[in-house]
């Protein structure tokens, strides 16, 4: 270890601003706009809904974040201990989903649509789209193009802006609600569609990604090898501190909202700040979204390139990787918010149960690679979990572009957990109890 190394960060102004970084780029357009609607339709239930979208959206990230501590490992090297065309198969997808054609662009067509939403503006052609686009990906560009730099750039630049326009908005809603909690819209259980919900963030997928971005960020700052993965654990718990309380915040000020009928996502963002604050909650509505979609942008851009280098061996350079993925971004994101989610959305359902299992295995089962029969099981369940990935994707697909697949539909429906979008966590606790029991029996076999 080199004696100029730190064991720590300088003060706790840094941990803070890592911390915050880390909450940044996961608070994005969804993280902001999605919790006021889920408040909006829980009402006076909001608390126990929170309750189940904190286990999903919030404590699965942090399990995220501590898998890679406690493995030492990148997605890509825990998906190698399944193969190694395993591990290509799964980083390839995740890296466009989370990357050019899905996470990345969804970030400036939302940014691009609550911009529209709040000035009245109707553009007469696409020309103001592209060159919207063309800016925000130049300036996402200057964010990423050196790694070690990403994370003091968040900190410092686009942090505060994010912190004191949504702190504004969290306290104005609670100090001044524009009505009452009403009973909630849906008939489920509010624990139950909190845990549905939060779940639907995909967060996890982030938290694998990011991780390498935090540590290049540590390294910059001086932090030694060997303690690293500490101070990884310090900084994502503060990051997702920041993230419960504007969770919990957003779902409050939504739970105030059942006046303002059926709007949702940031349609219902955008009333509810008018509401508050008139003309000026539109002005700080737009530049905490495109802040927030920009920070989110950044980490899943630079993340996503980070992946495409590891996958390719550093065949493609990360500045190529995020040059590629900026501009199919570019390009992905004209065709709108709704048709980017629409047709490109279920793809994240195919790879985040595969995810789940590779968090949880390694953040739960101290050195998972020397206990063979749980290993085996690892390796079993993960390939299981993106299999039926791909086979309820297939329904989806199936659903949008008008085929016939109402056998597996209904095959998938008689499987419990079905009704919460579980039925793969059924799959897989099987698959996995039977893998451990068959080699808990050729253990025995082979000793007699």
């Amino acid at each position: 270890m080199d004696d100029n190394d730190k064991k720590e960060l300088s003060s706790w102004l840094q941990y803070f601003l890592v911390g915050g970084s880390v909450f940044a780029m996961h608070f994005g357009g969804s993280s902001m706009v999605w919790p006021m609607t889920w408040g909006k339709e829980s009402g006076n239930q909001m608390f126990l809904a929170f309750l189940g979208i904190f286990i999903t959206s919030l404590f699965l990230v942090f399990m995220g974040y501590l898998s890679l501590v406690k493995s030492n490992r990148s997605m890509l090297s825990m998906a190698r201990q399944v193969s190694n065309k395993f591990a290509i198969i799964l980083g390839m997808m995740v890296m466009l989903v989370l990357g050019p054609l899905f996470g990345v662009p969804r970030m400036s067509a939302a940014a691009w649509d609550a911009i529209l939403q709040v000035s009245k503006f109707k553009p007469a052609n696409i020309w103001p789209a592209l060159i919207f686009s063309a800016v925000y990906y130049l300036i996402t560009y200057w964010f990423i193009s050196e790694k070690t730099g990403i994370v003091d750039k968040l900190g410092k630049i686009l942090l505060p802006v994010l912190i004191v326009s949504v702190t504004v908005i969290i306290i104005k809603g609670i100090v001044n609600p524009i009505g009452p909690q009403m009973a909630p819209e849906y008939d489920i259980n509010p624990f139950a569609y909190g845990f549905k919900s939060g779940y639907a963030t995909a967060e996890i997928l982030c938290a694998l990604i990011f991780g390498d971005i935090i540590i290049n960020g540590l390294k910059s700052k001086g932090i030694g090898k060997e303690y690293l993965n500490k101070n990884l654990k310090i900084v994502c718990v503060i990051g997702i501190a920041l993230l419960t309380f504007t969770h919990f915040g957003h779902m409050l000020l939504g739970s105030f909202a059942d006046s303002l009928g059926d709007l949702k996502y940031s349609a219902l963002y955008t009333e509810v700040v008018l509401k508050l604050w008139g003309q000026v909650g539109g002005i700080i509505f737009n530049i905490a979204l495109v802040f927030a979609a920009l920070t989110t942008a950044v980490g899943m851009s630079a993340g996503s390139a980070e992946l495409l280098s590891e996958i390719s061996k550093n065949k493609v350079p990360y500045k190529k990787s995020a040059i590629f993925i900026l501009i199919v971004s570019a390009i992905i994101s004209t065709t709108g918010l709704t048709t980017i989610v629409e047709i490109i959305g279920p793809l994240l359902d195919i790879v985040y149960p595969a995810a789940i299992v590779m968090v949880l295995y390694y953040a739960l089962v101290p050195n998972l690679d020397n206990k063979p029969r749980i290993l085996s099981s690892y390796r079993v369940a993960t390939f299981i979990a993106l299999t039926w990935g791909i086979v309820e994707g297939i329904v989806t697909y199936g659903h949008i572009f008008n085929f016939k697949v109402d056998w597996l539909e209904k095959f998938i429906e008689k499987v419990p957990g079905a009704s919460l979008n579980l039925s793969w966590l059924t799959i897989v606790i099987i698959s996995a109890v039977i893998t451990m029991l068959l080699y808990r029996n050729k253990e025995e076999a082979s000793t007699n």
